[in-house]
């Protein structure tokens, strides 16, 4: 890359004011997301896995729900809620309730690794779908993500093959769900699809753990002061981190928003190691540096493609949606000094509208 082009590129990744907003809002995706298995661990001390989900799931989509319709976002019309219910099915009540029942089993970090599999599913389901072909970089992440997953779930590494195969399925839901997501239907406002997919899904973990007879054989003057700072803390992450990376996918490009993707594993690796003293061996360290590095090269492509607009979805992960050529072209000479020209009345909006001009 010529020294001419480097500011060029710099400059596509940052927005042109940089304000405090933005590495609080960097940060506040890092500390939600990378830290939710570390507070899944906590919640489980005394809650079911299924109930603890359903009831973050209902408590942060009704939060998010009004705060959308209190902003101005549209009601959701009938084909808007059939879309969240399927969304929220696979996303959280298949992908993250299934993924705590297999973390009574499986350390906090080794689960926040293993998150890692969303990216890489994600793009294989593109991909068998929808012949979406990854570029070579992807490719090469790919190759490079499963090869780290590969030596952490390696033979002898003493973990539990139920929990494993638990965690595996439940983020090929997730994947499923995030490469769905653009093609159903869901609203326009980040807040408002992300409390729906919440309430949907939690609604459906409820009643699965009714079923199963979590409610009425629970005992709530037993559970303890853990899990209840743990359901506290996932619930406020769920708020925290969905809203942040709405505003960072409105005002940063794809590339520094999708960032907590690779950020995650490690955040969760050292938390289970700092609040509940996990093993953390070099294996393990090596592991998660390989796997980082291989999420690095994939997401970096995707969040690059032409014609990608992030939208925050409740698992935490931006989704496409597809659109046409944005105005000005990335390619355009608006870079430099001049100022960029004026966007006519026909041309695409790509930000959602909520987001257009933060306050």
């Amino acid at each position: 890359m010529s020294g001419a082009s480097l500011p060029a590129s710099l400059a596509r990744l940052l927005p042109r004011a940089m304000d405090w907003r933005i590495p609080l809002a960097l940060a506040a995706t890092y500390a939600s997301f990378g830290s939710g298995p570390a507070g899944a661990r906590a919640a489980l001390d005394t809650l079911p896995p299924l109930l603890l989900v359903g009831i973050r799931g209902l408590a942060g989509g009704v939060i998010l729900f009004l705060w959308a319709l209190a902003a101005g976002a549209p009601r959701p019309t009938r084909r808007h809620w059939l879309a969240a219910c399927g969304i929220g099915l696979l996303i959280l009540a298949l992908g993250a309730g299934v993924g705590t029942f297999g973390q009574k089993t499986v350390p906090s970090g080794i689960a926040g690794v293993m998150s890692a599999l969303l990216p890489i599913v994600a793009a294989c389901l593109g991909y068998l779908l929808f012949r979406e072909r990854p570029a070579r970089r992807a490719l090469i992440g790919l190759v490079i993500g499963v090869a780290g997953l590969g030596l952490l779930l390696r033979p002898g590494a003493d973990l539990d093959p139920f929990g494993i195969a638990l965690l595996v399925a439940s983020q090929c839901a997730w994947a499923l769900g995030a490469v769905l997501a653009p093609r159903v239907g869901l609203p326009e406002d980040p807040r408002l699809a992300a409390g729906m997919e919440l309430l949907c899904g939690g609604a459906i973990l409820v009643v699965a753990a009714g079923l199963m007879g979590d409610v009425t054989s629970l005992d709530w003057h037993a559970v303890s002061t853990q899990s209840w700072l743990g359901l506290g803390w996932l619930t406020l992450t769920a708020v925290v981190g969905f809203t942040a990376y709405g505003y960072l996918a409105a005002t940063v490009a794809p590339s520094v928003a999708t960032t907590f993707s690779y950020v995650n594993p490690v955040v969760a690796m050292g938390l289970g190691w700092l609040l509940f003293a996990e093993p953390l061996t070099p294996q393990a360290m090596l592991a998660t540096a390989i796997v980082v590095a291989g999420v690095c090269l994939i997401v970096s492509t995707r969040s690059e493609e032409a014609g990608a607009a992030q939208h925050p979805l409740t698992s935490g992960h931006g989704h496409r949606r597809l659109i046409v050529t944005p105005w000005p072209p990335p390619e355009s000479a608006a870079l430099n000094a001049r100022p960029a020209p004026p966007r006519p009345a026909d041309a695409p909006r790509n930000a959602p509208p909520w987001s257009r001009s933060p306050r």
